[in-house]
């Protein structure tokens, strides 16, 4: 019988998936308090894709190789997406969790206070913008550009707990495509026959 994913395993992914959150956790906190420096420079669109893309990609390739080390250093596809889908998974869970925690208990202002700024920063780049017919586009742009935003933060603070779940499911897509990627990349056995999984 193939071998799936024994318990072992499964705890092993479990706590790397609870350190990749705690990551996460941090690089997000990062990325929030690292919009107001930043005000009215260049740099302020680069730094959410910066820590919570560029850096927690990395960070989990790392997380990978270590777990796979931690598996004894050979594992299969099929093992190998299960334990890194797990891992995806338990850091969802624990840096959603910690992050609507921390910004409803500790920092229940500074997501308004980044959307202001960030919003001056959209403002300020469209003003010196030249590729407008005339001051009146220019203007009607801004004006609308505003609302949106405005009608986009909205919708995230007055989100209800089922749409949150609905968005935390949705993303487990994205998270298993990852998985399949980080599986066929560090993948290095192949199937084996042995007793069947716990």
């Amino acid at each position: 019988m193939e071998v799936g994913v024994d318990k072992n395993s499964k705890i092993t992914s479990i706590v790397y998936g609870v350190v990749l959150g705690v990551i996460s956790f941090v690089l997000g906190l990062c990325s929030i308090y690292i919009v107001r420096p930043l005000a009215g420079s260049s740099l302020l669109q680069f730094t959410n894709p910066f820590f919570n893309f560029i850096l927690f990609v990395g960070v989990t390739v790392l997380l990978t190789f270590s777990l796979r080390k931690k598996m004894g250093g050979i594992w299969d596809f099929s093992k190998a997406l299960k334990c890194i889908y797990i891992m995806l998974v338990i850091n969802h869970l624990v840096a959603s969790v910690s992050t609507f925690s921390y910004l409803t208990y500790v920092e229940p202002t500074i997501q308004e206070e980044n959307f202001h700024v960030m919003m001056n920063a959209r403002i300020e780049s469209m003003e010196k913008s030249t590729n407008f017919a005339s001051e009146e586009e220019k203007q009607q742009t801004i004006d609308a550009s505003i609302e949106q935003m405005e009608k986009d933060n909205e919708s995230v603070a007055t989100m209800t707990l089922g749409a949150r779940v609905k968005g935390f499911i949705i993303t487990l897509l994205p998270y298993f495509l990852f998985a399949l990627l980080l599986a066929a990349l560090t993948k290095n056995g192949q199937k084996s026959i042995g007793n069947p999984t716990v």
